[in-house]
C-alpha cells in the first residue's frame, strides 16, 4: 500500500465523520426536534388543564356531598323544633340551624368558586386542543423531511463504506495498525498531505531541512511531519 492510499484512506474516513456530525445539525433534524418541543409542551399544558379541572370537580363533589350532609342534618333540627315546647331547646336548635344555613352558604361559595375554576380549565383546556391537529401535522411534515434526509446521508455512507473496504482490503495488518494509531493519536486526522512548504494537518510551515527530511524515503513510502508526527503524504 502506498503513501497516497493512506491519504486516500484518510479523505473516506474524514467523509464519514462529517457525515456523523451533519447527522447531529441537520436543518430537518432541528425543524422536527422544534416540532416535537411545541407539540410537547401544547401535551403538558394540556395535562395541567386537566388536572386543573379535575381538581375543581373534587371540590365540588366535597361540597355536594357536605351540603347534603348538612340539609339532612337540618332536616332532622327542623322536625325537632316542631315538637318542642320549652323556650331554651326551642332556641338551641334554631341556634344550629342557623351555624348549619352559615355552613351550606360558605360551601355554596367554595362550590360556585369550583365551578367557575372548572370552567376557565375547561376552556383553556379546549383552547390548546384546537392547536393540536397543526402541531401534529407540521410534526409529520418535518419527521418526513427528516426521514428523507437521512435515507440521502445512508445513501453517501453506504458509497463511502464500499470505497472503504475496497482500500482497507489492500492494506496490511500492519497498515491497517499504523493507519488505526495515528487516526486515534491525533483525534481522526492521522494523516495529511504535504501542501508546498506546511503540514495539512498541523498547517506548520516546514523547513528546507524539514521538507528534505520528510523527501528523503522513495515515492510512495511513509514520510512523518516533522511538527506534529502525522503520517505526511508529499
Amino acid at each position: 500500500m502506498t503513501a497516497h492510499d493512506f491519504l486516500q484512506l484518510q479523505a473516506v474516513d474524514t467523509a464519514l465523520d462529517a457525515i456523523t456530525n451533519r447527522r447531529l445539525r441537520l436543518p430537518e433534524l432541528l425543524a422536527h426536534e422544534g416540532d416535537k418541543a411545541g407539540l410537547e409542551a401544547i401535551e403538558a399544558a394540556m395535562a395541567a388543564a386537566q388536572a386543573r379541572i379535575d381538581a375543581a370537580q373534587l371540590a365540588i363533589e366535597a361540597a355536594e356531598h357536605a351540603n347534603h350532609e348538612l340539609t339532612t342534618k337540618r332536616t332532622r333540627l327542623e322536625a325537632q323544633l316542631k315538637t318542642v315546647i320549652a323556650t331554651r331547646e326551642a332556641e338551641a336548635l334554631i341556634s344550629q340551624i342557623a351555624t348549619i344555613n352559615g355552613q351550606r352558604g360558605e360551601l355554596d361559595d367554595r362550590e360556585l368558586a369550583a365551578l367557575d375554576e372548572q370552567a376557565a380549565g375547561e376552556s383553556e383546556l379546549a383552547a390548546l386542543q384546537a392547536k393540536v391537529p397543526a402541531l401534529r401535522a407540521a410534526c409529520d411534515l418535518t419527521g418526513a423531511a427528516l426521514a428523507d434526509a437521512l435515507a440521502a446521508l445512508e445513501v453517501e455512507v453506504a458509497g463511502l463504506r464500499a470505497e472503504r473496504e475496497g482500500l482497507v482490503a489492500t492494506m496490511s495488518a500492519a497498515d491497517l495498525a499504523t493507519y488505526a494509531h495515528a487516526r486515534k493519536q491525533f483525534h481522526g486526522v492521522g494523516v495529511a498531505h504535504l501542501e508546498g512548504s506546511h503540514c495539512s494537518g498541523c498547517h506548520m510551515d516546514l523547513s528546507p531541512a524539514e521538507l528534505d527530511q520528510v523527501k528523503a524515503p522513495p515515492a510512495g513510502a511513509l514520510s512523518e511531519c516533522p511538527q506534529c508526527g502525522r503520517i505526511l503524504v508529499r
